[in-house]
This record gives C-alpha cells, structure tokens and sequence, in this order.
C-alpha cells in the first residue's frame, strides 16, 4: 500500500508532541509494508543543516494553487521524508507564530502551500498513493484533492487525524481562493465559523474520514458544548468521525523483567532526591499542564485530607500554574508528604517518574490520546481519574469496591465523578489496599501491565481505514 503523509510540523526531526506522533504513526506503517511518501516544511530556522539532503537532483517545483516555485529536500534518515522549502513562508523563528507572540497572520497561507506543494509533488513524480493521511493543518488537503488537483487524486481516500480541536486557524473570506476552498462550502453547515474561514472545518468537511485520537476524545466533543457551533457542526459530519488511540513507544515504555524491584528503586532514588523519607507508604503522582488544570482543582480541595493518609504525593507543575503559590505554602510545611517538580514533556523524565509512582493522579483528563494512561499501565502504575474522563476508553477497566471476582480484573481507580468526596474516597480506598493488600495490589499493576497499545496497532487500523473509503 502506498501512502502519501502531510504534517504541518517536521515529524522526521521534530520533538514536539505532533512531530512524534506522527513520526511514529510513519514508522509503523513502513515496518508494516507499506510506502510512505511523508512531507512536512522545511523550516529554516529549526532544522539542523546535518537533518537534509537535496532531493530531487536540486529540481525547482511549481505548485498550481498561487504558482509558487518550491524546492524539496529529503531527510537524512529516509529518502522519503520530504520537506517543502519556501523561505517566505517557512524560514521564520517559529512554526506557527515568533516564540511567545500572536500566530502568523498568515499561517492558512502557508499551510494551505505546504498541502499543495505535497500534492504536486506527487503528480510530477508520478507517486500516486492508495490513500493519504493528513494531520492537523496539512488537513487542507482534503479540499484541494478536490478542486485544483482532483484530476490526479480522484476517488483516493483523505485520513484527516484531529490531535486537538481546541487549535485552529481563522481567516479573512477573501482568502477561500487562494486557500484552494470551493467557495460554495462557505455557510454555517460549511467551513463558515463566526464570519470567517475556520480551517479546522474545512479541513473536516472535505476529508473522508475524520478521526480522533481516542474514542473518549471523541465521545467528549460530542457530548460537550463546543464555542461557535462546533458541536453541532461535528454531529453534521458524524458519519465520518471514527476514533484510533494513539500508541506509545515500549522500547521507552517499558518494565524490566524484575519489576517490583526496579520500581522500588526508582521510587527510592526519587524521595532520596525529593527530601522525603524512604518508607512503605504509597506514592502518587500527578502530571499537571494545561489539559490536566481539573486535577489541580481537586487536588487542592482534597490535600489536607490527603496529608492524614500514609501516602506521599509528587506533583509535576509549572511555577505559572495559578495553584502553584498554594501547593509550595503547603510542601514547605509538609516536605516529607508533598514535593514539586517543574513541568517537562521530557519523555525520559516522565518515565522515570511514572515508574516510581504506585499511582498516576488524572481527574477529568483534557489529553485528547491519553497516552498517559496506557504509558501508567506499561509503567506499573495504577490510573486514578474519573468516569466521564475514561468513558469509552477499552482498555481501562475499573477497580470494583463492591469486592467481587471482577475486582482482580481490574487496572484502574475509577470514581463516578469528578466530586472530590468521591475521589478522596476512591484514594483512601486504593491506599488501603495498597498498604493491607499486597497480593491484591500486585495483581492489579499485573492487570495494568498487560495493556499493550502500541504505534504497529495504531497504524493497523489507519491502514483499515485508508484501504477502505467507505468503512
């Protein structure tokens, strides 16, 4: 199967969290068997000279949407990893707006060229895919398929992935030609948002299949209240909406074979450099950023009752966090209960403190992947959060306090809601039997253990979906 990729963001050498994805979603595909023809911008300033090559015997390309002259490089690990070089548009300081300030004004432009100079490319080179796979804001070119180029890409399937529907690019009406839109699709049941274009819309509205990155994302969106109409503009396109969860790495997410020992000692060497005592208690951990603020909430609400329970709480934060001043007040008072850690999205770093953690704290997750709650499972670590946050999510199953045989199935906490007596009391549960039922305990980071997501089962059933244009 060929495939043709698009990604607004330089997945081949990017370590942002769509870059990854994506690169990781690629390389499953190629260990799959399949061809992948992937493109993504070349920008300027972010890649390192050693990451490119010249493709193509140093060809110039004329893509047909505003007949801008292009070239194409190829990335040093694969041949077929393209970057779109375009200095007007991508040779700035950052890929979507100058560090710390308002996006582009004309980022519909840029990644409205980087869709077409993809589709181009193709047809020059005679590489016609049996479907394309399209992520974020290269999603244009679902649209484009159709209109200046649906002479080459007729009746190919268009994947749009939405990672995260909270990001889109608004513009002027005056911009739909040379965005490549057909105008007719401009209203309110269109790509119309509020008087102007919303790419995100288009981007939806003209591909085949839309899909989320997790069934409890996509659950969430419809059953939420969404600025500007939104919702009801995804139930108009709810017969192409489809979910996929995301996968993680297990060359990274993994245990050894002495797994109880290894965390141990990770969970050691973490209170040894946190301060606090090296005991038998229980330790959590909570990862709190901008789609976790909920669990900052409840934690703060819950934390004088959390100090009386044998259990030691870390916290990943951001000093800006409006709950940070708070949380330091009370660790300076209680260091051997509480400890801080400054944010990071360093995958290594989260790994080492998942793994030392016996449970990883998510009320009401926002994460649209929750990736985070398949790398607890591979890191041993039970999942606390809240009913609506895994509703439909497969591979949770929760912890039954009625005990039963079904108790010994089960791989998280899960409380009926985001109430914070419910949670405290889901919390004293887990720590009761993590301090009186060994046995119990052992069997449930079993249970968690043996969730296997990985990016090959991803990519399986991308691969269904793009074989198939009316699945």
């Amino acid at each position: 199967m060929k495939i043709l990729v698009i990604c607004s963001e330089c997945y081949p050498v990017g370590d942002s969290p769509l870059a990854k994805t994506v690169e990781s979603i690629v390389g499953a595909y190629r260990r799959l068997g399949a061809k992948v023809l992937g493109f993504s911008p070349f920008f300027s300033e972010l890649t390192n000279k050693k990451d490119y090559k010249h493709g193509s015997q140093n060809k110039k390309f004329t893509e047909k949407l505003e007949n801008r002259e292009y070239s194409v490089l190829e990335s040093a690990s694969n041949e077929n990893d393209l970057f779109i070089q375009y200095d007007h548009y991508f040779g700035r300081a950052g890929i979507y707006g100058n560090p710390g300030e308002k996006p582009y004004y004309d980022n519909n432009l840029r990644f409205s060229f980087l869709a077409s100079a993809a589709l181009n490319y193709c047809e020059k080179m005679q590489f016609k895919p049996d479907g394309i796979h399209v992520h974020e804001w290269g999603g244009i070119a679902g649209a484009l398929t159709k209109t200046i180029y649906k002479g080459y890409f007729a009746n190919i399937p268009v994947v749009l992935t939405a990672h995260n529907i909270r990001y889109d690019y608004l513009s002027s009406p005056e911009d739909i030609p040379r965005i490549g839109l057909p105008p007719e699709g401009f209203d309110i049941d269109g790509y119309e948002f509020w008087g102007k274009v919303s790419m995100l819309k288009a981007a939806m509205l003209y591909s085949d299949k839309v899909v989320f990155t997790s069934a409890a994302y996509m659950s969430y969106l419809l059953s939420t209240d969404l600025q500007g109409g939104m919702r009801g503009f995804l139930e108009s396109q709810r017969h192409k909406l489809s979910s996929i969860q995301s996968g993680i790495d297990y060359a990274v997410w993994n245990l050894p074979k002495e797994r109880e020992s290894y965390k141990k000692q990770c969970k050691d060497s973490l209170r040894e450099k946190l301060g606090m005592d090296v005991n038998s208690s229980m330790l959590m951990y909570s990862h709190i950023d901008s789609l976790s603020e909920d669990s900052a909430q409840i934690i703060s609400t819950i934390l004088a009752n959390l100090l009386n329970l044998d259990l030691q709480l870390v916290i990943g934060i951001s000093e800006s966090n409006a709950n940070y001043p708070y949380f330091t007040t009370i660790q300076e008072k209680h260091k051997n209960k509480i400890a801080l850690l400054p944010l990071t999205e360093n995958e290594e770093v989260i790994y080492k403190r998942i793994v030392a953690s016996d449970m990883f704290f998510s009320i009401n997750a926002g994460e649209p992947s929750l990736s985070r709650y398949i790398k607890a499972f591979a890191a041993g670590s039970i999942p606390l959060s809240n009913r609506r946050a895994q509703e439909s999510f497969v591979f949770t199953v929760p912890f039954d306090t009625k005990a039963n045989e079904d108790s010994t199935k089960a791989n998280a906490f899960i409380s009926e809601s985001a109430s914070p007596d419910m949670v405290l009391e889901l919390i004293r549960t887990a720590e009761s039997i993590f301090r009186e039922n060994k046995s119990l305990w052992a069997k449930l980071v079993d249970n968690a253990v043996s969730v296997r997501v990985s990016w090959d089962y991803t990519a399986k059933n991308y691969l269904l979906l793009l074989g198939n244009k009316s699945n």
